[in-house]
């Protein structure tokens, strides 16, 4: 397996994206433990066996790595020349996949110096969806071009939520389907009019989605005005995306409220 910089080709990094979320995929399927590991809050025994199931295929191609289970390693931010690194979360929404509730996802998201480059989003509960992105070459789901064709007025929105949404948002209806990177994604397909985060996510949650949102043609901010890609597993962001500004502008002022 040849080493991956940030001169490889784009859809060199994608290809081996769709690999490493098979092999996600073969140990989820081997997964017996849905304990808690009692390393850190929320953390499940198969977070760790999935991580260690992608960190070893993402070591042996020669990236630095941000994973939700397993750190930071391999890289210095901000990244400079070659250096490409990925950032990983193995099991996005593994308390759905605990509960048998069949909406969780690997997400993977290559960066270099310039910013969020490939992205992939995995979704491993069976249906195999998989949504991806090249930065300048759109988004698709399932190999089909995507693009957001729902409602651009809050009142007539179903807006996607994590954590708990204020009693009179505006909006028409609300999801809270948990997980964040799957959610983001169906604001890029217009299945969702938006997205909030009524709490903070790390960057493994969001980075992937976040790409693939932006070229599909949705706005996505930080509530904060933060920039949204960091390179520290401790920092936090609060996503809200949206098909309009004015759609933002409101979902940043409900999350803003909430603060």
């Amino acid at each position: 397996m040849a080493l991956l910089t940030a001169k490889s080709d784009d859809l060199d990094i994608l290809e081996f994206f769709h690999d490493v979320a098979d092999a996600a995929a073969d140990a989820l399927d081997a997964v017996g433990d849905w304990s808690l590991s009692g390393v850190r809050t929320g953390q499940y025994n198969a977070d760790v066996l999935v991580d260690d199931a992608i960190t070893r295929l993402l070591e042996h191609a020669g990236v630095g790595i941000l994973s939700e289970e397993s750190g930071a390693r391999g890289f210095q931010w901000p990244l400079r020349g070659d250096e490409l690194i990925v950032i990983v979360d193995p099991i996005d929404g593994s308390t759905n996949a605990s509960k048998g509730i069949p909406w969780f996802a690997t997400a993977l998201c290559a960066v270099d110096s310039q910013g969020a480059r490939v992205g992939l989003i995995a979704e491993q509960s069976g249906s195999e969806t998989r949504f991806s992105a090249v930065r300048g070459g759109g988004a698709v789901c399932d190999g089909v071009r995507i693009a957001p064709s729902g409602s651009a007025d809050l009142d007539q929105s179903v807006v996607g939520v994590s954590g708990v949404p204020p009693a009179h948002a505006g909006w028409w209806q609300f999801r809270a389907l948990g997980a964040a990177a799957l959610d983001l994604c169906l604001v890029a397909t217009g299945a969702l009019d938006g997205y909030v985060d009524f709490h903070d996510h790390g960057v493994w949650d969001y980075a992937a989605s976040v790409l693939v949102c932006e070229e599909a043609g949705i706005i996505v901010v930080d509530a904060f005005g933060r920039d949204l890609l960091v390179g520290d597993p401790t920092e936090r962001r609060t996503p809200v995306a949206g098909m309009s500004p004015d759609t933002v502008d409101a979902l940043v002022a409900l999350r803003m409220a909430q603060r």
